[in-house]
């Protein structure tokens, strides 16, 4: 009978007051695949963070500089041992607080399932960034489009 005023009550709602700690989920994507092949193979080898000053890049106006960008700072470090596959070796060059895990949160923040809509790929593909990074056919393109995937 609960069960029935309830839906009896339901059409007079219009609206849900989410309260005061609402927080919208965070997606998640797989850590281990950026660590070992969105990092190195997008983020180092584009050379987000350092620049390119051969391609005109400012020295310090790239991602390594936080204060130079508007969105997903990220921090030098030496790379991931991932072995040649794609699970780190050494849990610890990945652990909180870490340049990897600070990059991973970054990277995180401007990705979407839908790869093809999601900063990390829109911009550096020309759309409302300083120069384009690589072209949509670029095999970073289809990285982007793995790791949005798991």
């Amino acid at each position: 009978m609960a069960v029935g005023a309830m839906l009896l009550a339901a059409p007079g709602c219009e609206t849900v007051e989410p309260g005061p700690n609402f927080v919208v989920a965070d997606e998640r994507f797989d850590p281990d695949y950026f660590f070992c092949k969105v990092e190195p193979e997008v983020l180092f080898a584009k050379r987000c963070g350092s620049g390119d000053p051969g391609a005109g890049d400012r020295a310090g106006g790239c991602h390594f500089n936080a204060s130079a960008v508007s969105g997903m700072a990220l921090r030098d470090h030496p790379p991931v041992d991932c072995g040649g596959g794609e699970r780190p070796v050494n849990r610890g060059q990945i652990g909180a607080g870490s340049p990897a895990q600070a990059n991973l949160e970054a990277a995180t923040i401007v990705m979407s399932r839908d790869y093809t809509t999601a900063p990390i790929f829109v911009r550096p593909t020309g759309a409302n960034h300083p120069r384009a990074i690589f072209p949509k056919n670029d095999p970073a393109a289809d990285i982007l489009r793995t790791w949005a995937q798991r």
